[in-house]
């Protein structure tokens, strides 16, 4: 399908070419989503939290209503290809339809999430310019880059957890969009997005992992100019709720998880705050002391940090509270299991077994909450 849709360049640009190059994992996404969609074509109401995932990752690339037909055409001619002479004309009619029907919700959806940008104070549809305020070095792989708009307006609200769109101008490779979490809490005069360098990257014959993370450490200091999308994404922090909170990370996905945190110490304590990261090592873990300040001020955090493989260097007490993973036999111990609500965000290995574990431990689905590009169900496979 992909190989017939970016024949149009300005729908390939819409998407980050580095997931369609070795890892593949925009093709799986969009496979699991498609036999998602496939198996509840009789209950759609089950495809809600799938089509709500989707619409959040196109406002975010800017897709509009124009663009449906020219994917639409691409995943029938696909179909056609791959089913050959299964692909009988009653298949290919029922599929049309399908297709049709999901562009027209996905549509509908997408256009209330711009409506609500539009209206949203210090709002705003499609690309603004921001100027790189400011950088930190946050580990040896991570960096911040603290966003403030360039034409100096209001900016936009947005819940923590949340994400931007990141539009950059690589040289010698056009416009390249990237999403990036969110690190810091709402209410601040900047965006700040944490960003792990990747590489050296491979060659590929699409564009390579760590292209843009790359572009970012080495070049996009004070006064770089990118085009950013409004906040968006459904990976969101329940506010309403006054549960526990367990807040839990693997490398660069504390960025989401730190921006609950901000904000949770921010409203005060209210609610017991369980924030638990894993590290590789004392050289990789991202924002020590910062984690460390933020649960100074607030006697609501407990802040548990693991290192999987600790350096010479690295002092147990001191840098890190445990050696090894994080696993479910220590959170069944140590957190409020049976009570709280759980965010994480990681590589797909801790995601997998944070999502089948805190299953297998009884805690309902909606109190379950996690950051994860493609069908949340591919997890659980």
């Amino acid at each position: 399908m992909y190989e017939i849709l970016f024949r149009n360049e300005e729908i390939k640009n819409l998407f980050n070419q580095s997931h369609h190059g070795q890892s593949g994992s925009q093709p799986r996404a969009l496979a699991g989503a498609i036999h998602a969609y496939a198996d509840n074509i009789d209950r759609l109401s089950d495809c809600v939290p799938l089509i709500e995932r989707i619409a959040q990752k196109h406002v975010g690339l800017h897709v509009r209503p124009e663009h449906y037909p020219y994917v639409g055409r691409a995943l029938i001619g696909a179909l056609i290809e791959v089913l050959e002479d299964a692909a009988t004309s009653d298949v290919i009619t029922a599929w049309t339809q399908a297709y049709d029907y999901l562009a027209y919700t996905l549509m509908s959806r997408e256009l209330e999430l711009y409506d609500e940008r539009a209206l949203t104070p210090g709002g705003w549809v499609g690309w603004r310019d921001f100027t790189v305020a400011s950088t930190v070095g946050e580990s040896e792989t991570i960096r911040s880059f603290y966003l403030r708009p360039s034409d100096a307006g209001p900016l936009m609200e947005f819940r923590p957890g949340q994400y931007l769109t990141v539009r950059l101008g690589v040289p010698g490779q056009g416009d390249v969009l990237r999403n990036y979490s969110i690190s810091s809490a709402p209410g601040r005069d900047y965006y700040r997005i944490s960003v792990k360098r990747e590489g050296p990257p491979p060659e590929a014959p699409y564009a390579p992992p760590g292209l843009a993370s790359n572009y970012l450490h080495e070049e996009a200091g004070p006064g770089t100019v990118v085009g950013v999308s409004p906040p968006t994404g459904e990976f969101v922090l329940d506010e309403a709720s006054d549960r526990p909170v367990a807040l839990l990370s693997g490398g660069v996905g504390l960025t989401p998880t730190v921006s609950m945190l901000e904000y949770l110490v921010d409203r005060g304590p209210a609610r017991e705050i369980w924030y638990v990261h894993a590290a590789p090592d004392g050289r990789q873990h991202a924002m020590k002391r910062h984690i460390r300040d933020l649960a100074a001020v607030s006697s609501a955090v407990h802040a548990v940090v693991f290192y999987e493989h600790p350096l010479p260097e690295d002092v147990i007490g001191r840098d890190f509270d445990a050696p090894g993973r994080i696993a479910m036999e220590w959170l069944k111990g140590a957190l409020p299991v049976a009570d709280a609500d759980f965010y994480f965000c990681g590589p797909r290995g801790f995601m997998r077994m944070l999502a089948i574990g805190l299953r297998a431990l009884d805690v309902p689905d909606e109190r379950i909450h996690l950051e994860f590009f493609g069908p949340a169900e591919a997890l659980y496979a």
